[in-house]
Order: C-alpha cells, then structure tokens, then sequence
C-alpha cells in the first residue's frame, strides 16, 4: 500500500483552536525576556503551510537579520519611532530601491515577516507588468508544536499605491484598480485574471500596510543604531538600540562581555597638533571616524554592533558591518 502524508495536517484545526495556538499569551513584558525567547524560537522547526506545491519553500535562513520588534519596559529601543504609513511621511521606492526588510514582531501573535523587491529581470520572468512587484515571505509561530510554519506570495501594483492615505483604513472605499494584485513566484505558473476579487479584502489591506509599513522599517533603520545577535551555527536577530545606552547592553544577563574593549562609537571632526620641528608645531583638520571593536563574544553567542547606514555613508572606514538589506 503506497504511504500518503496530508498537508498542513498540523494546521487541521477549528478557528476557535487555531486562534488558541498561534495567540501570544506566555511571552513576558520583560525586554531581556523576550529577546532570550526569540533566540530560542528562530532556532526551532520550520514547517511549510502549503497553499500550493509549486510555491518556493520559506526556511529560517529566509529571516536571517530580522529586525526584532519586542518592546518592554526596560526595552533598548524605546525611543525608536516609526511613521505611520500612508501618510504625507511615506516612504517609496525612489527613497530605497530594492527593499529587503525582515521583521519579527511580539504582538498578539508572533510572527516573522520578509518583504522583498523583484528586480526587473524577475518581474520580466513572471510576466508582472505593473510598476513594483514583491514576494512576501511569512511566518507564524504555534505554540502547540512549537514550530513556525511559513509560506509566499506575490504582488505587484502601481504607483499610485503609496499616495492611498486614509482609504487604506476603510476597506469599503477601494477599487481593485488601487489595491495590490497577486502574481504567481513561479514563471511556470499565472494566476487567474480574476485572482484578486477572490482574497478578502481585509486581508489585502493587510498586505498593503505590511508592503507601507516595510519602507517606514527602512527609512528609521537607515538612522539607527542597532546590534546583530546570534548563535555561531544559526541565524541571527536585529535589535535596534539606543545610542545613548549602548553601554547598557554589557550590564544584561545575554551581553555581559567577559573581554571589554572599547564599544565602536563615531570621534567627531577635530583639529590635531601635530610637531612639525623642534620649538614649532602646526595643527591639521580629522574628519568624522569610526573607532572601537564591534565584534564581540559571550557564551557561545556572536554580536555585533551596527552604526546607521547614514552615518557609514559619510564615514571612511575599513571596518565591515553586517547588512541587514541582503
């Protein structure tokens, strides 16, 4: 008799007990708490939630460098802000061209999300024909089996797509000429002409803000300071910090380094004297650079520190960093 297995056997659930397995009730308020959770989590299983055999399979390496968004009272990013996408503030592919953000967020559920670009030549082979088109990676943690279970898609759209404003926030209010249509991530493979009349509205206003709110993830990050955590044979998390409690993180129970050095930080623009002969001296002008070590062990983990994008722009430095958008 020939074996057969049953996909998303796992999934086979009520909605009532659905909800109960993916709801996030046993994760603290505790920052420090939540990011030895996330470290531990990213390290489980991956499962497929197939919605069809000829999609790209979603792995853990898929979210390598994702931002950890976990907030709490003694939380390193407080102060990080993003704006609200659709607004006068949205950022747009003009501003950050070939978008590659991974998030991880603590919220009523958890979740991991990848929000990427296509390139021309991709958009060419899948025959998407609008302005922008984007494969979304996704994935969902159940608690019950301890596993997160991931999958694609694929949309394309417009221009106009990032002027919608506040029509975003009633679903009620938009044509199918405003919202993003889905594509197929196989070449071999379209989808029906109808396809977007068939997906529920709120769940393409979902994919409209996670697609907005990628590029706002950007725009702040491209101005933080952040730090790369991970275990040596596994991916890794992004923590946006602080700069002004950088020095907080050799105090927590996960980066209490046992070898201090100097933490990597930028020495402002200054003049230096130098002796040019006995009796005599002259001053020179130093640009902005970075100095200090930013690579650190403790324990079997592997961190990093990141300065922003910004500022490495503008700095000459032979120092290499870890880059969140590849």
């Amino acid at each position: 008799m020939k074996n057969s297995s049953l996909l998303n056997k796992d999934l086979a659930l009520s909605e009532e007990q659905f909800g109960e397995a993916v709801t996030n009730d046993f994760i603290c308020t505790d920052f420090i708490d939540r990011l030895e959770w996330a470290m531990l989590m990213i390290q489980q299983n991956f499962n497929q939630m197939r919605l069809a055999e000829y999609l790209p399979l979603v792995t853990r390496n898929h979210f390598d460098k994702a931002y950890l968004m976990a907030g709490g009272d003694d939380a390193l990013n407080n102060r990080v802000k993003f704006f609200r996408p659709f607004t006068d503030l949205q950022a747009t592919p003009e501003i950050f061209p070939n978008l590659n953000i991974k998030v991880m967020t603590f919220e009523e559920t958890i979740q991991l999300n990848k929000v990427k670009q296509l390139d021309i030549r991709t958009k060419q082979s899948l025959r998407s024909t609008l302005q922008y088109a984007y494969e979304i990676s996704s994935a969902f943690y159940n608690k019950k089996t301890e596993a997160f279970y991931g999958f694609k898609c694929g949309y394309e759209f417009n221009k106009g797509f990032f002027a919608l404003g506040t029509k975003v926030e009633n679903s009620d209010k938009l044509s199918f000429t405003e919202i993003p249509n889905p594509i197929s991530l196989h070449p071999n493979y379209t989808m029906p002409p109808n396809a977007v009349t068939l997906l529920p509205k709120e769940h393409l206003v979902d994919i409209m803000k996670l697609i907005a709110m990628s590029y706002q993830v950007a725009m702040s990050m491209y101005y933080e300071w952040s730090i790369y955590i991970k275990e040596y044979d596994n991916i890794g998390l992004i923590v946006p910090i602080e700069p002004q409690i950088l020095s907080e993180l050799y105090k927590t129970s996960l980066m209490k380094f046992e070898n201090k050095k100097q933490m990597v930080h930028f020495v402002k623009e200054h003049y230096r004297r130098k002796v040019a002969s006995p009796g005599e001296d002259y001053t020179v002008f130093i640009n902005r650079y970075l100095r200090g070590e930013h690579r650190f062990n403790y324990r079997g983990f592997y961190a990093e520190v990141i300065p922003p994008k910004y500022d490495l722009l503008r700095a000459r430095t032979k120092k290499k960093f870890v880059d969140a958008s590849k």
